[in-house]
């Protein structure tokens, strides 16, 4: 008789996300039934911490985690009522923290504050521009509150994540609502798309680059491989021309010909140098007959004779006095 193992229970893996940090986690769900928009406790390293589910996740996803902390319960009716009190508690910690931070005169600007739902640790999220020494304002946090305080510098990204808002296209910010990370937007990627290089359009409510500007890169990036740069020289059909400007999206451009005349060619209009050289070797007949005719007139005006030329004296200018005592000033009568 052959003993079967046991087979290893598939994990039942859900998508979290913390109100203050926009990057969503993965947790085991074991064998609770969630649905998206379930608010659940999780044991996380710094303790106990709410957040929202927001869907379940395959394992590949969670290949290379070395951990998959499990979901403690769904929130009752009793967890519901101390997270408002903690979510109270925290305006209190947000407006004492502001007023000391003014008293100080310290160079940062507090951001949002969070406490663990076991109620063992407060962060305090701010946003400055260099280092801060803030240990007074640490012993005065630490003082008023007896427990565990940290705070924590963060950059203009994760502020506009954390506090979120409406965007220039009308709609709530990614940061705030999908996005599980931040990409390096680079200038290029607006030029690359024809934008305006101008920073109030092309800067989200965070003062850098949008991060949409990243979605849509790859697509461009192969789409302008086919054009042409502005200011090179390309042959067609009508002639040598310049390329002026592009239009990504239709494979477009507009180009300057020699004799000043501005066209709109597609890029399969553009010419090689040997098919330019040999569009110009074969000439159309209307093109021929005109040549023919030139070259006729130019035939019959070396055949008329020549006719001499009779130079004539040009007549002498008249010169006229510029003498400014010629005219004599006349006295004023008595």
């Amino acid at each position: 008789m052959v003993l079967m193992e046991p087979t290893e229970k598939a994990k039942r893996l859900v998508s979290v996300r913390f109100d203050t940090i926009p990057t969503p986690y993965i947790f085991d769900a074991q064998d609770l039934e969630l649905e998206q928009g379930d608010m659940v406790i999780v044991s996380t390293e710094a303790g106990l911490c709410a957040a929202r589910v927001i869907g379940y996740t395959k394992e590949d996803e969670a290949s290379g985690l070395e951990e998959i902390k499990p979901v403690i319960r769904k929130m009752t009716d009793e967890d519901l009522v101390k997270l408002d009190r903690i979510r109270a508690k925290e305006k209190d910690c947000f407006a004492f923290c502001h007023e000391r931070i003014r008293s100080r005169a310290l160079s940062m600007k507090l951001i949002i504050v969070e406490q663990l739902f076991d109620e063992n640790k407060i962060t305090f999220s701010f946003v400055s521009e260099g280092r801060v020494d803030f240990r007074e304002l640490l012993k005065d946090l630490v003082e008023r509150y007896r427990t565990r305080i940290e705070l924590r510098q963060v950059g203009t990204r994760q502020e506009s994540a954390m506090l979120g808002g409406i965007g220039s296209c009308g709609r709530e910010l990614c940061c705030a609502t999908f996005l599980t990370n931040f990409q390096r937007i680079s200038v290029k990627m607006a030029k690359n798309q024809n934008m305006t290089l101008n920073p109030t359009k092309i800067s989200g409510l965070c003062g850098k680059l949008k991060c949409c500007l990243a979605y849509e890169k790859e697509s461009y990036a192969n789409l302008i491989e086919n054009l042409p740069k502005p200011g090179k020289k390309v042959f067609l059909g009508e002639g040598e021309a310049m390329v002026v400007s592009i239009n990504v999206i239709n494979q477009t451009f507009v180009a300057k010909l020699t004799d000043r005349r501005f066209i709109k060619a597609n890029v399969s209009d553009i010419l090689t140098a040997e098919e330019f050289q040999q569009l110009g070797d074969h000439k159309s007949p209307l093109a021929e007959k005109e040549r023919e005719i030139l070259l006729e007139e130019e035939q019959a005006g070396e055949e008329l004779p020549m006719v001499p030329m009779i130079a004539t004296k040009p007549k002498p200018k008249r010169k006229r006095s510029r003498n400014r005592n010629a005219r004599k000033k006349r006295s004023p009568q008595p």
